[in-house]
């Protein structure tokens, strides 16, 4: 059997020293480059946030469903030369910000006040530093996104966007490819004062130089115990005949492959080729056997509160809004094989046109002003030091006022959001696949959710 090692490396992450990269980044354009996507931009009337949340409301959860997750070709000749050597020249002063900023992000990813459509805490963000924020919920599938914005980063031409929000396996393959820039860690004083020591030095991105974590969870099972009629505590009891056609999978390759070799007792780092072999033939297996109703990216949330699906692999933070706003009987679970942790990140594309303002919102969210109200409603693990206790002091404060509701989901936001030790000791780390390796996953994969 596998022995689970990623909560060996996150309490046990050695110190690294993290040297200030210039990114030139004094000139920029007022205006994006490259076909910008349609945007939905903070307005400015908002009063900034105090760290108190806003308990009302549902989050919005219409997914578009994504493409199945192949892997396009990837052609153009990357900038191998992005990959900066560490250096001890001063930090770059701080540019003149241009007003205007452009992220693509997931769906269900930053608080909403639902009376208005907006969203609190980048409307603070804008009232205290005159940028707009063009926020695009572009992110459905990490292949789907890539797939969109990798001629464009292939060609040298701006992607439109000034900050994009890969998970942690897609940003090992753009720093691979050349495609997003290095930090200039100067222009980030909140970030290198405020990270939660487990965030730091991260296996697919050693020494965060490319990226800074957005938000973090854990792959696993999202079940309703009243459709499948008893507990789920395997990835096996997704592949049960007595579910079939009742089952969701994931269309992102990586997660689904590596709970697979999970479920084989094989840690996704030490798979040789004959073990991911394995797993493929036992989910393709199932898939001709129609146990799956789809492999579904973000959307997969809306067929599981609805009750398309009674199963479904899930992410954590999402199970948690579901219980929360749409679905009280869902639960989630991490596999007794165990599940994967993932990190969001927050990077800057190669021919970012903002850099400055896309410097001043990364790190805005490493304050305890925005970070707090974010995790009140999105209940995803944040990388910001002092947020869990700041959750639980705010449920005791709503439960001194006499809020027991919002008091009660606070405290499940506190409990369920940061994973405890035990927890974290059955998830593990995605492999760092090479072209090749990534390449052969894609064929098996493309078998599989093809049929």
């Amino acid at each position: 059997m596998h022995e689970p090692n990623v909560f060996r490396r996150l309490v046990a992450l050695g110190s690294v020293l993290v040297l200030a990269v210039g990114c030139g980044i004094a000139g920029q354009s007022p205006t994006p480059g490259g076909s910008t996507p349609a945007a939905t931009t903070a307005g400015s009337s908002a009063t900034p946030s105090t760290g108190t949340p806003g308990t009302s409301g549902t989050p919005g959860t219409s997914g578009t469903p994504g493409a199945t997750s192949t892997s396009p070709t990837e052609t153009g000749s990357p900038d191998t030369s992005a990959t900066p050597g560490v250096s001890d020249v001063p930090a770059t002063p701080a540019p003149t910000l241009a007003g205007q900023v452009t992220w693509a992000n997931w769906p269900l990813y930053i608080d909403i006040d639902e009376e208005t459509g907006g969203y609190p805490t980048l409307e603070a963000f804008q009232q205290q530093t005159g940028v707009a924020v063009a926020y695009q919920e572009d992110i459905n599938d990490n292949a789907e996104f890539f797939g969109r914005i990798q001629p464009d980063l292939a060609a040298g031409n701006p992607t439109g966007y000034d900050i994009i929000t890969p998970s942690d396996w897609m940003v090992a393959r753009l720093i691979r490819l050349g495609y997003v820039q290095p930090l200039d860690k100067s222009l980030l004083p909140n970030y290198e004062a405020n990270v939660l020591d487990v965030f730091r030095d991260p296996w697919y991105d050693p020494g965060n130089q490319y990226s800074i974590p957005w938000q973090a969870g854990i792959v696993g099972i999202g079940y309703n115990p009243t459709l499948t009629g008893r507990e789920i505590t395997t990835f096996d009891d997704l592949l049960d005949p007595a579910f079939a056609g009742r089952v969701g999978m994931f269309s992102e390759m990586i997660d689904t492959m590596s709970m697979a070799l999970l479920s084989n007792g094989v840690a996704p780092e030490d798979a040789t080729p004959e073990d991911v072999q394995a797993a493929a033939d036992k989910l393709l297996t199932s898939a001709q056997a129609g146990q799956f109703r789809a492999f579904y990216g973000n959307d997969y949330y809306d067929a599981l509160a609805a009750g398309d699906v009674a199963l479904t692999m899930a992410w954590s933070g999402d199970v948690s809004q579901m219980q929360l706003y749409d679905n009280p009987d869902v639960q989630f679970v991490v596999p007794e094989s165990g599940g994967l942790l993932f990190v969001d990140n927050m990077m800057l594309p190669n021919g970012a046109q903002h850099p400055a303002d896309a410097y001043a919102l990364m790190d805005y969210w490493y304050t305890l002003e925005a970070a707090v109200p974010l995790t009140e409603y999105i209940g995803y693990f944040s990388p910001v030091e002092g947020v869990s206790e700041q959750v639980a002091i705010d449920a005791q404060a709503e439960r001194d006022a006499g809020h027991p509701i919002r008091a009660d989901r606070l405290d499940q936001i506190a409990r369920d959001s940061f994973p405890s030790e035990e927890m974290l000791q059955n998830v593990f780390n995605y492999k760092n696949l090479s072209e090749e390796e990534e390449r052969q996953w894609n064929d098996l994969f493309n078998e599989i959710i093809t049929g």
